[in-house]
């Protein structure tokens, strides 16, 4: 990796699932598109994937199996504008480069990447330059040099290729993978239409060049665009290629807006690119002065994908959010999970426009959670543990046994957890930016709707407390009870106190006269509910993940460690060993630390109370302590909630490995290949969450600014900047001092003392 930390470097040729790993993290994107960073000369192969996703374009295919049809919705891969053929003197050039040199440049926005080629006449040197436009959605380009020591005739065809298929993920190539058929061709633009879904997709392309012109043909599928060069080895043949995208689901008329998008420049879209990124490091960097030189490089590219994941400009136009690979290949087949939990806040504080923009696609949804609940005889609102177009629920229902041909129930979409998180999403957004406008504008319905088919589901017991059953936490290593033939468990600590929570928030809202009335009735049972809910706590203070958790037996971490090395997903190797990680205390994630994340430790403290349940005072430290020996972090989520912990019990020093570990996991990809199927967008804003709100100790949850840093030894110096409720606020951390200055009056507390700012004034607090 380079030393320059505003550059992720790649000059090591590298194949299979690390290469692909590499083309995930050399995705360009602007929330509307993800433009994979595979070479040009490159089509899909066991090497190499090109990918061009946009958001919220999915489509479902069947595939026969076993006995069954499988029904799957697929984030659709679009025809391949960038695909460039070379031949030297009438021969093609194979892509099989000695040297190569990839730098994603994070401050400007722009992929450059250069190859050398061997041909019989020489080294033939390529270079290009790769952009997204921020500011027109529809809009991407190329441009392209190439050059040689020797004399020949060089053919430059460029093609935009309509034969790709969903191919990103190799366990799912097995299934059908034809996700559109070409419908149009012209000199310019290839048209296409979604096989189920019916969405026509177009895109485009003008290739141009001082020293040639272009021609195109259209077969088999493709439109190829074709020149003829001389190369010396003193000149340089230089292309630019202008492509533009666009669907029906988007745009009325997408091939009109594909042309418009090809009348611009590579120079007036590159001058685009960079006054856009100009403008997101401006506001939106983290500098930190540490011991450790990559961290401040992964920080960057975390905020790079972040931005790309969702943005005003292009996102405000959608009806889609962020799936938990982004736009940048298709792992978990482009879905949308929970991990909008990890993406919402960060843009909250940094760009609320945006994280508007994706509530609204819950919003938009909640008649599909109304439809979901009845199909599963509840009631209210059940939003699907995987999203795909309409909201309905795209988890499948059984999974094949490949060991034993068999049918297997599949329990994943038992997380409904990820109703909480909606509405968690919606109270963070109001929280950090003062805006209840999304309420009015249907958030208050998905709460109480929600709220509805969490209070049908509690039951309550002759014990007078209400239990939930029939659930999964997000520790996905737990579908069920040992030897049980129904799925889910009861009483996940995680789901039953962030109902509490939610129903809280609820009666709140209730109280609230700006905001339509709620049913007393069902305020009041909610005000019921929540202060009855069931935990399941032993005498030492520990807080069992689920009822019965702590009956399950315990497991011989060393002895796996041992036979295995990599443990992570001991679900696997306890399957292929004829166990169930059901009959076993151990955990992907912790599901219970995860409240303290959303919440806090102290807000987490209070909802155990408020249950009527007391715990030790060093229950904090306790269920730690507890549940890391028992978490195998196989979720890349795992580790940024310990962090946190960890900085609260004053164990900065762990808590630097675990977010070292974590910030690095698409990077270094420690999963073992996950990173090939796309970037992990969760643990990206999960780790910049631990940076500014836990070692920065920023705290904008509570309806005011609150500053407590907590650096690490090695930390010298660390900046940022937040939004609060329409402030931009700029927070500059050394040890022991903090200097903070906002664009408007307001009142901030620093080292728990109250501060008054005047606007564009900087204040300096010390630590007392």
């Amino acid at each position: 990796m380079s030393q320059n930390n505003w550059q992720l470097v790649y000059d090591n040729l590298t194949d299979g699932v690390r290469s692909y790993g590499e083309e995930s993290l050399l995705t360009l994107g602007n929330g509307y598109l993800g433009w994979r960073g595979a070479p040009v000369m490159t089509s899909y192969s066991d090497d190499h994937y090109p990918g061009l996703y946009v958001a919220g374009i999915f489509n479902q295919t069947t595939t026969p199996v076993a006995g069954r049809d499988v029904v799957n919705e697929d984030l659709v891969n679009l025809p391949n504008p960038q695909l460039i053929n070379l031949f030297v003197d009438d021969e093609l050039v194979s892509f099989e480069p000695t040297a190569r040199e990839s730098i994603l440049h994070f401050d400007t926005g722009l992929l450059s990447e250069k190859f050398t080629l061997p041909t019989a006449k020489g080294d033939l040197i390529l270079e290009t330059q790769k952009v997204v436009n921020p500011y027109k959605m529809h809009q991407l380009a190329l441009n392209i040099s190439i050059s040689g020591d020797f004399n020949a005739d060089v053919t430059v065809q460029a093609v935009i290729d309509g034969t790709v298929e969903n191919k990103n993920v190799k366990r799912y190539r097995d299934f059908e993978s034809r996700e559109f058929d070409v419908t149009d061709m012209t000199d310019s633009i290839l048209t296409a239409q979604t096989k189920q879904s019916k969405i026509i997709l177009a895109v485009g392309a003008k290739t141009t060049s001082g020293d040639a012109e272009f021609v195109s043909t259209q077969a088999d599928n493709q439109i190829v665009t074709q020149a003829q060069f001389k190369l010396t080895p003193d000149s340089v043949i230089n292309i630019d290629r202008i492509i533009g995208v666009a669907t029906s689901y988007e745009e009325d008329n997408p091939v009109e807006v594909v042309t418009q998008q090809l009348t611009d420049t590579f120079a007036d879209i590159k001058a685009d690119v960079q006054k856009y990124w100009q403008g997101v490091w401006q506001d939106n960097d983290i500098v930190l002065d540490s011991d450790d030189a990559d961290l401040q490089r992964m920080i960057r590219m975390n905020i790079f994908h972040m931005h790309q994941s969702a943005q005003h400009n292009a996102n405000q136009y959608l009806d889609a959010s962020v799936g938990s690979r982004g736009l940048t290949g298709e792992g978990y087949r482009g879905h949308i999970f929970w991990d909008e939990i990890f993406v919402v806040p960060y843009l909250a504080a940094n760009d609320p426009a945006a994280a508007k923009d994706i509530l609204k696609y819950r919003l938009t949804r909640l008649h599909g959670a109304q439809l979901n609940a009845q199909s599963e005889g509840e009631v209210g609102a059940m939003y699907p543990w995987q999203s795909g177009m309409t909201g309905d629920e795209q988890a499948q229902i059984i999974h094949l046994n490949t060991v034993n041909n068999k049918w297997d129930a599949d329990n994943s979409r038992l997380q409904r957890h990820v109703s909480l998180a909606i509405v968690y999403n919606l109270w963070i957004y109001v929280q950090m930016t003062g805006d209840e406008s999304i309420l009015r504008e249907g958030g208050l319905d998905v709460v109480v709707e929600t709220s509805k088919f969490w209070l049908n589901k509690a039951q309550l017991e002759e014990d007078n407390r209400y239990h939930i059953a029939g659930v999964m936490g997000p520790d996905e290593f737990h579908e069920a009870y040992p030897n049980s033939e129904t799925g889910g468990i009861k009483d996940n600590a995680y789901t039953n106190l962030m109902l509490t929570w939610a129903l809280n928030w609820l009666q709140e809202l209730g109280a609230n006269q700006q905001l339509p009335d709620i049913d007393p009735s069902l305020l009041a049972e909610a005000e019921d509910v929540a202060n009855k809910l069931a935990l399941e706590i032993n005498e030492d203070g520990v807080i069992a993940q689920y009822a019965g958790y702590f009956d399950l037996k315990p497991v011989d971490f060393d002895a796996y460690r041992a036979k295995y090395t990599d443990i992570h997903r001991i679900d696997r190797l306890m399957k292929a060993e004829g166990l169930s990680p059901d009959d076993y205390q151990v955990a992907k994630q912790t599901d219970l630390l995860m409240t303290i994340y959303n919440l806090g430790h102290q807000h987490m403290l209070q909802l155990i109370e408020q249950l009527g349940y007391s715990v030790p005072e060093n229950w904090l430290q306790v269920n730690k302590d507890y549940y890391l020996a028992r978490t195998v972090h196989g979720s890349t989520t795992s580790r940024p909630v310990f962090a946190g912990i960890d900085i609260t019990l004053d164990n900065k020093e762990e808590a630097l490995e675990f977010l070292t570990t974590a910030i690095g996991s698409d990077y270094y990809d420690i999963q073992g290949g996950t990173t090939a199927e796309g970037i992990h967008i969760g643990v990206m804003g999960e780790t910049l969450a631990v940076v500014q709100n836990e070692f920065g100790g920023v705290n904008l949850r509570d309806g005011v600014v609150v500053i407590n840093p907590n650096l690490p030894v090695g930390w010298r110096h660390l900046s940022f900047k937040q939004r609060f409720h329409g402030n931009l606020i700029a927070i500059d951390i050394v040890p022991g001092q903090v200097t903070v200055v906002a664009d408007h009056d307001m009142a901030v507390t620093v080292y728990k003392q109250n501060v008054y700012l005047s606007a564009n004034e900087p204040k300096l607090i010390e630590e007392v």
